[in-house]
């Protein structure tokens, strides 16, 4: 598949992966990452990553060791998301961590967590003196923050070319059914900061097909350019 790189994701803190090892588990066992590690990097050419938490809970939190572990055997990059296991996204992401593995190792680090809007990104580098800030569930709805615009600054236009898009996609790599489901969950999302959408948030949220979308969005158009 000739990708860029082979990211471990050691970030996951859903019970359903890491009470299984997997995800933030392995984080429970460092040395077993080191293993992985050598023998990932010592196997392909392409560089291999890691995303880590900083440890299971507040009374493990070993993300020091863990940089250093991948440091050593061979990771490219490593991208800390400033919680535990435990946090998932509660409480605040310690950005004082973060900088404390950019600090400890010589390999890039990219930094996440709290980065919610485009001011954040800067704040986060002046910060911690990441290489990279990784963002998440800030660009849900709001892809355009990679382009450093915040919700509030994207057009109408821009988001319905946005929907259209994302639909297509969708059912283009999922097929026609799974594809619609996996669509709808995120459609609403783009519409939260538009005035008086909540006709159209109701009617994306009933629509069983392809058309129902498109016309949804046709309507709200007509009538946003008859208003003008």
């Amino acid at each position: 598949m000739k990708p860029d790189i082979i990211d471990l994701n050691m970030g996951c803190w859903a019970d359903s992966v890491a009470l299984h090892g997997a995800g933030a588990g392995l984080l429970c066992a460092p040395q077993k990452i080191g293993e992985i590690f050598k023998r990932l990097t010592r196997a392909v050419r392409t560089p291999v990553t890691g995303k880590i938490r900083l440890g299971w809970d507040e009374s493990s939190r070993n993300y020091l060791e863990v940089a250093k572990i991948l440091e050593d055997n061979g990771a490219s990059l490593i991208a800390v998301h400033g919680r535990t296991k435990t946090q998932g996204y509660k409480g605040q992401a310690d950005w004082d961590a973060i900088g404390e593995v950019k600090s400890r190792v010589k390999i890039p680090v990219i930094g996440s967590g709290d980065v919610k809007c485009v001011a954040d990104i800067d704040r986060m580098k002046r910060h911690t003196n990441v290489d990279a800030v990784m963002i998440g569930r800030a660009a849900i709805g709001n892809p355009w923050i990679f382009a450093r615009k915040d919700s509030h600054e994207v057009t109408f236009e821009d988001r319905a070319e946005m929907i259209r898009k994302h639909l297509a996609r969708s059912l283009e790599f999922y097929g026609d059914d799974v594809g619609f489901q996996f669509f709808r969950r995120h459609a609403h999302k783009y519409i939260h900061a538009i005035p008086n959408a909540s006709e159209m948030r109701n009617a994306l949220a009933n629509a069983r097909t392809k058309e129902d979308v498109l016309e949804t969005l046709e309507r709200y158009e007509c009538a946003r350019s008859l208003a003008d």
